[in-house]
């Protein structure tokens, strides 16, 4: 199976100092059979040097390296040639590097299993080729970094825990993730809005980066099982983890922790049924495989469905499906989406106001 229509393999530049981790990432995506690797570097310097003449389509990069280190070759990297770059490193635990690098533009941040020199990478071979896949599918021309955020922590407020009026849906996969980080730093905390984003990137870098986007939001969380929706909280969950959501007789409404694959249209289904009219599901990028009838459910329902010009996105699949199908309202940038998210909000004080 060749990687793309046009009959030719992924290009893909791996970028590590360490010998054994370089040869480890070109067998694994060599032996993908859909996958050739055309160059390799032990330091950004040398990854910069190569990349105006290799023309890779995707490139892993470490980053604690000499000479550059991996976040440096980022700020280059997207400044020279934006390109698809998947953080491949040991210090996926570590909030601040790990946000920063998505911050940059990074499509990605896959852990080494077993820190900076991990034996047991071959283990995660089928992930990384994944991964590797949906990154070199992401339109480089929209790749961008996030604007300078606040260099300090919010002021947090006490946490009121106030069962939310409605409830925002974000799903922010593939390339979207400095999309998302914009939104949230312009957005949050949204007052009477609960918000859960659907991200694509393993549970264990999800906790680091929902650490350090709390400095900036003051009100987000990586999801835990039975964690319940609060008003102005925003809660960040894994494609691969995904959670049902259920509402008991006192509106309160959590996150169920399932012993199944839910896939993301079980997750719209059931967000339908909890909120109804009162539900917002806002697409700022991703591929989506099957049909979309969980955005059936939630227009049936009444439910608000927005998605992001599919051009403006990095990668636009699933806001292309959904605008095509009539589903989705479309927004030409990313201040109309985030001006149509604040109407939305509006709308639920208003309802939480009028509500006795």
């Amino acid at each position: 199976m060749q990687a793309d229509s046009t009959g030719r393999n992924i290009r893909a530049m791996v970028v590590d100092d360490a010998a054994f981790m370089r040869k480890a990432l070109v067998e694994i995506l060599s032996d993908s059979g859909e996958i050739d690797v055309v160059g390799v570097a032990k330091h950004g310097k040398e990854a910069l040097d190569a990349i105006k003449t290799l023309k890779p389509d995707v490139i892993t990069l470490d980053v604690d390296m000499p000479v550059m280190d991996g976040l440096t070759t980022m700020k280059h990297i997207m400044i020279r040639h934006p390109l698809p770059v998947v953080m491949v490193s040991g210090l996926a635990d570590q909030g601040r590097i790990t946000f920063e690098a998505l911050s940059l533009g990074a499509v990605d941040f896959f852990p080494k299993p077993s820190g900076t020199i991990s034996d047991d990478i071959h283990d995660s071979a089928a992930e990384l080729v994944r991964t590797l896949k949906a990154a070199a599918g992401i339109n480089p021309e929209v790749i961008k970094r996030a604007a300078r955020l606040k260099g300090h922590a919010i002021k947090k407020q006490a946490a009121q825990k106030v069962a939310p009026e409605g409830l925002l849906i974000v799903v922010a996969l593939q390339g979207a993730v400095s999309s998302f980080i914009r939104l949230a730093s312009a957005l949050f905390p949204i007052r009477a809005t609960a918000c859960l984003c659907i991200q694509d990137m393993s549970s264990s870098v999800l906790r680091a980066y929902a650490r350090e986007l709390d400095l900036i939001t003051g009100c987000s969380a990586a999801f835990e099982p039975e964690q319940m929706l609060w008003a102005g909280c925003c809660t960040l969950a894994s494609r691969h983890n995904l959670p049902d959501i259920q509402k008991d007789t006192r509106g309160i409404t959590s996150l169920k922790q399932t012993d199944y694959f839910l896939d993301m249209n079980a997750l719209f289904q059931s967000a339908s049924r909890a909120f109804g009219e009162n539900l917002n599901v806002c697409i700022l990028g991703g591929q989506v495989d099957g049909n979309i009838t969980g955005l059936q459910a939630v227009r049936m329902n009444g439910g608000m469905v927005a998605a992001l010009n599919p051009e403006k996105c990095a990668s636009g699949d699933f806001a292309r499906r959904a605008i095509a199908e009539k589903l989705a309202t479309p927004f030409d940038t990313e201040h109309s989406l985030w001006a149509g998210i604040k109407a939305f909000s509006r709308r639920m004080i208003i309802k939480k106001g009028t509500a006795k």
